[in-house]
């Protein structure tokens, strides 16, 4: 559980990622703490995703350290996983179930209860309420976004990871996204993978890959 607003920061130092012979970046250092948002910019194919990946523990460097800490310890994985929301689009969602139901069972992976006021609000937010009970294999790729965006969102993480967050989202969708974003962005610590302008103005800080 963190133990303060002001204690939660990322550490990466001299971070490197290869695959085989490719050199994906190398000598990646950066310190963000809570309020921080930053942008992680490059050409398609630079890393960004990679880099995403290896800083939510789903990917391992090849060298370098990642850290998360609260206060004077470091996170551990179970911690971690309870406190990040993640949006991207190799993100799978388990499309036999209802969007209600998916998002309990994000819930019950993470440990945590489901306040379903709070996914009524999210619901509400994205445009979808009146979907909650439809499976999501009936969804089109726009509300599979929205329903990526509420997952990540209904524990009210501290970290929020974002990579290419605009994807296959309409006006009204990135309204509600942007507006989410921003609105609790000094109670996290924000990643935005991305080269959209609209993202990029979200953001306080930027960090170029490639």
């Amino acid at each position: 559980m963190m133990t303060s607003e002001r204690t939660l920061e990322l550490r990466v130092d001299a971070l490197a990622k290869r695959f085989g012979p490719r050199e994906v970046f190398a000598n990646l250092n950066l310190r963000l703490t809570r309020g921080d948002a930053l942008a992680v910019t490059g050409r398609n194919g630079s890393g960004k995703s990679t880099f995403l990946k290896i800083i939510a523990n789903a990917m391992e460097a090849t060298s370098g350290r990642v850290a998360w800490r609260d206060g004077d310890a470091d996170l551990d994985a179970a911690a971690l996983t309870r406190a990040i929301g993640y949006v991207a689009p190799y993100l799978q969602l388990y499309t036999e179930f209802t969007l209600l139901e998916h998002v309990r069972l994000m819930q019950q992976m993470r440990g945590l209860p489901l306040h379903e006021s709070g996914a009524d609000a999210l619901f509400e937010r994205f445009g979808i309420a009146g979907r909650r009970n439809d499976r999501l294999s009936t969804f089109s790729s726009g509300m599979l976004q929205r329903a990526k965006f509420i997952c990540a969102l209904i524990h009210d993480p501290p970290i929020l990871l974002l990579d290419e967050p605009m994807s296959t989202l309409d006006p009204d969708g990135i309204a509600a996204m942007r507006e989410l974003v921003s609105s609790r962005r000094m109670q996290r610590i924000t990643v935005i993978a991305t080269n959209e302008e609209e993202d990029l103005d979200l953001c306080t800080k930027r960090l170029a890959i490639g």
